[in-house]
């Protein structure tokens, strides 16, 4: 676990954050705030999204279903 305060943000600005690891903000000895790196917050996010599409899913799969043919005209050729 990498940690960081304010005063180590005061005196190496942003090289005080690393760019691969998660980083805890720690202040009057408390986690403030937690950093991630871009791309595992864009992982965060689209793991996020699946869950709450899957928790749609598991909610509505006792409707009743309406046949693709009654909401879409099908044409035949």
């Amino acid at each position: 676990m990498t940690t960081i305060t304010l005063q180590d943000i005061k005196s190496r600005g942003a090289k005080a954050i690393s760019d691969e690891k998660v980083v805890y903000l720690i202040v009057n000895s408390q986690t403030k705030s937690v950093m991630v790196p871009p791309a595992e917050y864009a992982m965060l996010l689209a793991a996020q999204e699946e869950l709450e599409d899957i928790k749609a899913i598991e909610e509505r799969k006792h409707e009743k279903t309406i046949p693709f043919s009654k909401v879409f005209s099908v044409s035949k050729k």
